[in-house]
């Protein structure tokens, strides 16, 4: 009966490091794949990619054999699909192309079939799985942020309820794990502070402001006020010109508060400072503002992914280039 599962390999390390242990494992390896010494001399392998693949048990026993007397740590994880039958007979100084499977001559640097230059293809594909790893963190560091956020928000209300009608202007766009937890009123209209954004309706427009595009807060005296009697006046700069959903681009935004709204005013200084967006790649806060016309982009600077920003979602979107 044939086998429904099998077997990869990946390389882990060297139980000797020295230049004769590196040595004995690319002549090692020569002897099982074929391909030159000199490319295993030169370039360890990473341990993200298999270095063999969908081994039958028998042919896996024999390989995890040979590695093992060569002094080579080893990972063996078994893999829900059938043995690739012609590994078992193969010729072993041939390979076969990792894009389109054609055997040819271990020591092809290139593809007689399909032209792909295997250094390199194998170069971009540990690049993707290790980019994808990183998007996979990158993303459950981002999750475990947004919901400390939305605790946070929760505990607000536990103080702070939210009256009954304050969110009724923003039921549209207001998302479903999206907590409202304040409502400001001002002349120029409604806002609503969530466990994302700060939210503002002015003619029946809606501008989304994620806290994390919030540069500075200034509300209060000085220049902002003219006499005691004028509303508090309540103004977000923003790391980087902001475009609005009427087509301008701008690098600031003021409300002028009712008398109740502006006894609040500190949690939107307080939320407004206390966040930074996460790269979407590397899972840091590293990230530098920067325009393009009217988008608003970003750049880790840990890892120098390039990002655009979802005003809606309130995240950083890694820009992958084609």
């Amino acid at each position: 009966m044939a086998e429904t599962h099998s077997y990869d390999i990946f390389i882990l390390g060297l139980k000797d490091a020295s230049a004769q242990g590196r040595h004995r494992f690319a002549a090692t390896i020569e002897t099982l794949t074929g391909r030159s010494a000199t490319d295993f001399d030169d370039n360890f392998p990473s341990g993200i990619l298999p270095m063999f693949e969908a081994l039958d048990t028998e042919r896996a026993q024999k390989i995890v054999d040979t590695l093992s007397d060569a002094g080579i740590m080893i990972e063996v994880r078994p893999i829900d699909a059938p043995p690739v039958e012609e590994l078992v007979d193969v010729d072993p100084h041939t390979r076969s192309c990792p894009a389109c499977n054609q055997r040819q001559p271990a020591e092809a640097v290139e593809c007689g079939k399909c032209g792909v230059v295997f250094a390199k293809y194998e170069r971009e594909q540990l690049l993707k799985m290790q980019q994808d790893h990183n998007l996979e963190q990158a993303m459950i560091n981002a999750a475990q942020v947004r919901e400390e956020w939305v605790q946070r928000a929760q505990k607000y209300l536990e103080t702070h309820k939210l009256e009954k009608d304050a969110t009724v202007e923003f039921s549209t766009i207001l998302m479903n794990d999206e907590v409202p937890f304040l409502r400001l009123d001002s002349d120029e209209g409604p806002l609503l502070l969530t466990s994302r954004r700060i939210i503002s309706e002015n003619d029946g427009k809606f501008e989304s402001i994620p806290y994390e595009m919030i540069d500075e807060v200034e509300y209060g005296g000085g220049r902002l006020a003219t006499s005691k009697k004028a509303k508090q006046r309540l103004q977000l700069n923003f790391h980087s010109p902001f475009p609005t959903s009427g087509g301008q681009v701008i690098k600031n935004i003021a409300w002028h508060l009712d008398k109740e709204s502006s006894f609040s005013k500190e949690v939107v200084f307080e939320w407004g400072y206390a966040r930074n967006f996460i790269c979407g790649s590397c899972g840091v806060r590293e990230l530098e503002y920067r325009t393009d016309g009217d988008k608003v982009h970003m750049r880790c600077m840990h890892c120098a992914t390039d990002h655009e920003i979802n005003m809606k979602e309130g995240v950083a979107v890694p820009a992958l280039a084609e």
